[in-house]
């Protein structure tokens, strides 16, 4: 190989590994700005709004983390983590459909679960989006849905 043809052999070389840190630094610089401007726990999604917010619920009732998630791109996913008493019950994997996008995840509170209970919505990299706490309470109680204090 001449001098000529690999001078270009070493710039195409180079040109294609600074196109793949390009588009690695996209994705990257594209999860990075995932935020969530929105977001809470309630009883139901009525016309894409949450109902029934609160901070207490009754054992068996289904209780449901909405996020509206923004900046991000067809594809992108994030999680919502429940959990108990500090520990994680369940993580729900979720694909956003755009840049605006709300999203949601519902859980049964079983019985025998009274107490702390916490839903985080977390970023590819596990980073904390969005954080909503609530308490369950024993069935019968009469708290299910109580409105959140200012």
């Amino acid at each position: 190989m001449n001098r000529w043809t690999h001078s270009l052999a070493s710039r195409w070389a180079a040109g294609t590994v600074f196109a793949l840190s390009l588009v690695v630094g996209t994705v990257a610089a594209q999860d990075s700005q995932l935020s969530i401007n929105d977001y809470g726990v309630g009883t139901e999604i009525v016309d894409r709004e949450l109902k029934g917010e609160g901070d207490r619920f009754e054992e068996g009732t289904k209780v449901v983390f909405l996020t509206r998630v923004v900046g991000g791109a067809e594809g992108d996913r994030i999680r919502h983590v429940w959990l108990y008493e500090k520990e994680e019950v369940v993580s729900i994997g979720l694909t956003l459909g755009g840049p605006h996008w709300r999203t949601y995840s519902r859980k049964t509170i079983p019985p025998g679960t009274t107490g702390a209970w916490a839903v985080e919505a977390r970023d590819s990299e596990n980073r904390v989006l969005a954080r909503a706490e609530f308490t369950c309470v024993p069935a019968g109680s009469g708290a299910s849905g109580t409105e959140q204090s200012p």
